[in-house]
């Protein structure tokens, strides 16, 4: 009998903090529950109250567990794109003084952790280390390079790393609120696991996820992770354009901004239609065509600096998967059409292969949701660690023909 095993999945915004739990076994992935809750203690890339944090971070995992009837003990972390930063790393290392020797797990092992020592500040914590491109005698460039001869060893690697301080003060909030973390990743990548099929990782595809503060976009080709870009662009900027184009509070403005916004091209008309909001002690009339001239500025400049960066890092030929869309900023009307016109690549919302009925709005939820479900090794490792995987017995032998091809 296969046991099931439960995961959840913890995903830190910046305004809104989300997590799921899932039933895991053999060939059934079951959504239990899905939760969210206004942050309080961390604002921006800084917590701010740690008492404060730690009363959310219980306050959701406890009512998640009492929803689905499971007791929560360990979470899977993620950090948004305001958290983390990411960054580009080039390590070489001599495999031997005179002629020639194979390539093994050990000096794989070896390039990685000398990339982290190099590539990573004192005040850092490092949570991804992806191997982008192996290069062996300068010239030999190799997506795989074990077993191959050589007397030196290069490797591209991308790096996404957080401020340890922060990392643990997170760490304390979630263990005083009485539950412990497994794991810590990249929320963006989490929700790309799940919303990318490897179809679209293969043939190279784009995965943006638009939060609060920033928008993560993440390139992927030949099922790898090539890059990691962040635009300082979210949903706030258009909450923020709409209070102040349109004089109204906050909190007004993002309950106008779900409801009501949405994007067209700046000179089409817009809209017809009027709505009533509360003001002070009474009502007022709005054009719901004003909403939309107050974001349409806000989102042209984030489209064009999304196309600028698409032109500098010459990726656009090799997108042929188009762009999938995450997160809550994706869902505003008319977004996608304007990207799509404009890149003149295929846009889509990415799709979350969890069925479940009590999830409404999947694109919201996916980090969280990629989060539960990311229980083992990164997958996107595992194309260059093969010996890691299979039997034990499998496992010893290769090491002991390491160890003969190392020293004889």
């Amino acid at each position: 009998m296969i046991k099931e095993k439960i995961y959840c999945g913890l995903d830190l915004g910046s305004q809104k903090i989300k997590a799921s739990i899932m039933r895991i076994s053999k060939d059934q992935l079951d959504l239990l529950g899905v939760s969210q809750i206004n942050a309080q203690g961390i604002l921006s890339s800084s917590v701010t109250d740690l008492r404060e944090l730690c009363d959310c971070t219980h306050r959701i995992l406890s009512g998640l567990s009492k929803k689905s009837g499971i007791k929560i003990k360990n979470v899977n972390l993620g950090l948004g794109g305001h958290l983390v930063d990411s960054r580009n790393s080039q390590t070489v290392i001599p495999l031997t003084d005179r002629g020639s020797k194979v390539i093994t797990s050990f000096d794989i092992r070896k390039i990685s952790r000398q990339t982290c020592l190099l590539g990573v500040n004192l005040d850092e914590r490092l949570f991804h280390n992806f191997p982008t491109r192996y290069v062996v005698d300068g010239f030999n460039v190799a997506t795989n390079p074990l077993g191959l001869y050589g007397r030196k060893l290069e490797v591209d690697s991308l790096l996404l790393v957080a401020k340890n301080n922060l990392v643990n003060n997170i760490y304390k909030s979630v263990n005083q609120a009485g539950f412990e973390i497994s794991r810590i990743f990249f929320s963006s990548l989490s929700a790309a696991k799940i919303g990318l099929s490897s179809q679209q990782k293969k043939d190279g595809c784009l995965f943006v996820s638009i939060g609060t503060e920033v928008t993560d976009i993440l390139f992927f080709k030949d099922y790898l992770l090539k890059a990691v870009r962040i635009i300082p662009w979210g949903g706030n900027h258009l909450t923020n354009a709409i209070s102040k184009e349109l004089g109204l509070p906050f909190d007004l403005s993002e309950d106008i901004k779900r409801s009501y916004a949405s994007v067209s091209d700046c000179d089409q008309e817009v809209e017809q239609g009027e709505i009533l909001v509360k003001k002070d002690s009474g009502y007022i009339p709005i054009q719901r065509g004003d909403v939309s001239k107050a974001i349409c500025s806000s989102v042209h400049d984030f489209i064009k600096q999304f196309c600028n960066l698409l032109n500098q890092e010459k990726i656009i030929e090799h997108l042929s998967q188009g762009i999938v869309m995450s997160g809550g900023g994706s869902l505003l009307p008319g977004l996608l059409e304007q990207i799509e016109k404009k890149t003149k690549l295929q846009t889509q919302i990415g799709k979350v292969g969890v069925e479940s009925r009590r999830l409404s709005n999947p694109a919201v939820y996916a980090a969280a949701i990629g989060l539960a479900q990311d229980n083992g090794k990164d997958s996107l490792n595992n194309i260059f660690s093969p010996n890691e995987s299979g039997s034990v017995v499998k496992r010893f032998s290769n090491r002991v023909k390491e160890i003969y091809q190392e020293y004889f």
